[in-house]
């Protein structure tokens, strides 16, 4: 518990040295804002206030997982870089893309072929197919929010006949809460503070509205996580973006670059 208050207290330390950007609640709404730029959205927006965490967990080096009984023939066809595990299947795997959720559960629960695989969740909003190429990307998840970053993440790239050609796999381990379960907020109101912000140029199109959890800072071995709400759109001229808001406290991540505290 001393240490998650430790860490906390590092994570808020530098959340107020940023700059941070405005927020408002400017009483029009934001839907028929965006109708007025010509701004349009494939889904229905939410109003839904979810609940979420302060997290904190490990980078897993895979270590533990080689080393246990049935994981040899895994091992032997990896290698491992920076906590990223790289693996060519030593059989013919295959996966079906227009049944993309059966098949990565079907892959996850195989333990021949993947470790750890019952932990990850198929996320549709962030992988990439078309009718015969894919990169088919996964997450863990913590209470049914998944992790978007690279330090939980399993992508299979599928090549010529539904072949999965290769894949990588990061996990993360020790997952505990910093703080309480606290109210995130929603679809509307974050979509609202880009808007006012502008991010979100007009003539675009929102594709994509989805909620995961994101580093946001590294303390020696402990990485810290807060919900982020990712909105991705595509503008006028076929640009796709992807823009992020803290969920915890609706501004606006304008900086991919995580802090890291070596001796704090």
């Amino acid at each position: 518990m001393g240490l998650n208050i430790f860490l906390f207290s590092i994570y808020w330390s530098n959340q107020h040295e940023q700059s941070l950007v405005t927020n408002s609640n400017q009483r029009e709404d934001i839907l028929r804002r965006l109708e007025n730029d010509e701004i349009t959205i494939k889904d229905d927006v939410s109003e839904e206030h979810r609940e979420g965490y302060y997290l904190s967990a490990e980078q897993d080096n895979f270590d533990s997982l080689l080393n246990e009984a049935g994981n040899q023939t895994i091992a032997q066809n990896s290698n491992i870089s920076d906590r990223v595990l790289t693996s060519y299947p030593s059989s013919q795997v295959t996966f079906d893309l227009k049944k993309a959720t059966n098949s990565f559960n079907r892959l996850m629960n195989d333990k021949e072929i993947i470790m750890a695989g019952q932990e990850y969740t198929y996320l549709p909003d962030v992988s990439k197919k078309d009718e015969e190429l894919g990169k088919i990307v996964g997450a863990q998840s913590y209470e049914g929010i998944p992790f978007i970053d690279e330090t939980s993440r399993i992508t299979l790239d599928i090549g010529d006949g539904d072949q999965v050609t290769k894949y990588t796999q990061t996990r993360v381990k020790e997952i505990e809460p910093l703080r309480e379960k606290m109210a995130l907020y929603s679809e509307k109101e974050i979509l609202n503070t880009l808007y006012i912000n502008n991010n979100i140029p007009s003539k675009s199109t929102i594709t994509n509205i989805y909620l995961g959890y994101f580093k946001t800072l590294e303390v020696r071995e402990k990485n810290v996580y807060v919900p982020v709400w990712f909105v991705k759109l595509k503008t006028s001229d076929k640009t796709t973006q992807i823009e992020k808001v803290n969920a915890l406290n609706n501004q606006v991540i304008t900086n991919n670059l995580v802090p890291k505290v070596e001796n704090p």
